[in-house]
């Protein structure tokens, strides 16, 4: 099965016989659903991330990305190696855009702030996991905590709000 001439891509190698997203060059757009909503300064924004992963690999059609989804793909893109003119070229945005977006460049795209994580503290549901993780017993405190929480997903159908247990 061939691709039509169209949705072919220079730097994307297409293998016959392998599926789509699974050839060796390509670019994985991190996900835990289709779509996302992501905050943005103007306001929520809905971002199809296969769209995004399709376009970032050079199979965007004749569809265009929103500029929320552009943007998002531009960064992705900038964490993956590719240049100033391929990302313009396969997201389907000018060159000024993107010196709109990014003044700095590449560098100014790789230092998106990024969140450092605090370990899981004792007497939380998290804290019992960072046990098990660790191949280590569980405190009395986590314990409780996973049992109540435990306890509360069985009664509400999630985690989210469910009490934890002082350490």
């Amino acid at each position: 099965m061939r691709l039509p001439e169209r949705m072919r891509h220079v730097a994307l190698p297409i293998y016959l016989g392998v599926p789509v997203g699974r050839q060796r060059d390509w670019i994985h757009v991190p996900m835990g659903a289709p779509t996302v909503w992501m905050a943005t300064p103007d306001g929520l924004a809905c971002l199809d991330l296969i769209a995004v992963e399709r376009a970032l690999n050079g199979l965007r059609g004749e569809w265009t990305l929103s500029a929320d989804e552009a943007f998002y793909a531009a960064t992705v893109g900038f964490a993956h190696g590719l240049t100033y003119s391929v990302i313009c070229e396969r997201l389907g945005v000018s060159g000024s855009t993107m010196l709109a977006w990014f003044p700095g460049g590449k560098a100014e795209a790789a230092q998106a702030p990024r969140r450092s994580r605090q370990p899981a503290k004792c007497g939380t549901k998290a804290g019992y996991h960072r046990h098990y993780r660790h191949k280590e017993k569980p405190c009395e405190p986590c314990r409780a905590a996973k049992a109540v929480a435990h306890k509360y997903y069985r009664e509400h159908g999630t985690y989210v709000g469910a009490p934890e247990v002082a350490a």
